[in-house]
């Protein structure tokens, strides 16, 4: 069973959503293994035991914090359960104010450092009422964290945010690590992530409140001091980062090249039709043009990047656009339903070169162009025969603009072809020791992976071969 990551935010695929999804259970089996061997041998809790003890005294806690204003207040509250929350982590808790670079004064919590005495990891805590609920990389630091220090040295009225990127991982000898705590949120920033705004994002209260199992495992395995700091060897977080890595571009590889076959099944489909079936010529021959090589190269990728925007969009309803709650959309006109096609053998000659895979994209394309029943109000259903009928919204973008592809609109593609075309964006490519293809998630492929994707195909150009190859 997949770990339960509710509560843990993956924000600008600090790993991909996949890797986190399926594949991070695996990759921490062995952590967890040794803290239960510790624990059989020494009596050592493991860390997310240690977080689950927590729960009573955190919500006591909450509700006195729910009163209270000032920051002095709230810094005093918070600090009678930070230490045991960074101990519980593997942390110490050592209020100090470190020197800039500039001379300023940046105050932290905690700090770990490398054996050369350079910082590894800085702690930093956010002071906010609990009611406003702000997010940490907004609140700027409070004089109250500064004690007694000089006020001209003092970083105020800056977001956290600004503080990290502008101060604190320009410093000659930068943490690699910022770890912002918050009495309800903590954040884990990675400097060579941060410049893409790519963190780790905890909930808190969800997590102790809910105290799944899985989730505290989780949690405690992605910000203990063990798999971030450790004292010898590389850190489990890189080595997670580079299994993510590596999975990203294998699924990113097989794409792409999935993708290429894909196109040049479709030229060649066009190419088809257009000598076959409308008996024109394609090469300056039978009296016509030539037909340009880029042109329809460009036109076949515009058709690719249609369904490989169907699947995604249609595999992620949080997105709100592709109505696939909605039974008539999804069994009549939906994307999904033709990849349900894609290994049906189509024995017969009628069904290998019909056109109904060919009409059914065309009509889902023009709906989503021109949208359907987007003229209701929101919120009111339409009825026809007394069964409620989709909605959507015309996507009046370049990609879906029939103008766009002059060259394939007076083309049909055989089922037997876009069956194939389906199937290549549907499901792993064979071999590299594989035993079987799997179908491909679109649900669970990330922004990252889609656009190495796209990048790939950006350079591609297809021709016509003089000779067979």
């Amino acid at each position: 069973m997949a770990l339960d990551l509710t509560g843990i935010g993956n924000e600008n695929e600090f790993y991909t959503h996949h890797y986190l999804t399926v594949l991070l259970e695996n990759d921490l089996k062995g952590l967890f293994g040794a803290w239960e061997e510790r624990e059989a041998k020494k009596g050592v809790k493991p860390p997310h035991e240690q977080l689950a003890r927590m729960h009573r005294d955190y919500f006591a806690l909450r509700k006195e914090m729910e009163r209270l204003r000032t920051a002095r207040e709230i810094l005093a509250c918070q600090r009678e359960i930070f230490p045991s929350l960074l101990d519980s982590l593997g942390y110490l808790y050592e209020p100090a104010l470190k020197e800039l670079d500039s001379g300023s004064l940046f105050p932290v919590i905690g700090e770990v450092r490398r054996k050369n005495g350079a910082p590894e990891r800085w702690i930093v805590e956010t002071v906010a009422p609990l009611a406003e609920d702000p997010d940490p990389l907004d609140l700027p630091l409070t004089t109250a964290q500064y004690g007694e220090a000089d006020a001209a040295r003092m970083l105020l009225d800056i977001p956290l945010s600004d503080l990290v990127t502008k101060h604190v991982f320009t410093q000659t000898e930068p943490p690699r690590w910022v770890l912002i705590l918050g009495f309800s949120r903590l954040i884990l920033l990675d400097r060579s992530k941060w410049n893409e705004k790519r963190y780790l994002h905890f909930d808190l209260s969800e997590i102790l409140g809910r105290r799944a199992p899985s989730t505290l495992r989780a949690t405690a395995a992605l910000l203990h001091r063990e798999s971030v700091c450790p004292e010898e060897g590389i850190s489990l977080l890189d080595t997670l980062d580079e299994s993510s890595h590596k999975h990203a571009f294998a699924v990113s590889e097989d794409l792409k090249y999935s993708a290429r076959e894909a196109v040049e099944l479709l030229g060649n489909e066009a190419v088809f039709y257009i000598r076959q079936t409308r008996k024109e010529g394609v090469f300056g021959d039978r009296g016509g043009e030539a037909l340009d090589a880029e042109k329809l190269t460009r036109e076949c990728l515009r058709y690719l990047y249609r369904l490989l925007f169907l699947f995604y969009i249609e595999a992620r309803p949080e997105l709100g656009y592709a109505p696939m709650n909605s039974e008539e959309y999804r069994t009549g006109y939906s994307l999904d339903a033709l990849r349900d096609l894609e290994l049906n053998l189509l024995s017969e000659e009628s069904s290998r070169d019909g056109y109904f895979i060919h009409d059914s994209l065309q009509t889902l394309f023009r709906l989503i162009f021109e949208g359907f029943n987007y003229e209701q109000k929101p919120g009111v259903l339409a009825f026809e025969e007394q069964r409620p009928v989709f909605r959507l919204y015309p996507l009046s973008s370049h990609l879906f603009d029939p103008a766009r592809t002059p060259l394939i609109n007076g083309v049909k593609f055989r089922n037997g072809v876009l069956q194939k075309v389906i199937e290549l964006l549907s499901l792993s490519r064979a071999g590299n020791g594989r035993h079987r293809r799997g179908r491909i998630s679109y649900a669970q492929l990330g922004i990252n992976q889609l656009g190495a994707v796209s990048e790939g195909l950006l350079s591609y150009t297809g021709f016509f071969a003089e000779t067979d190859l």
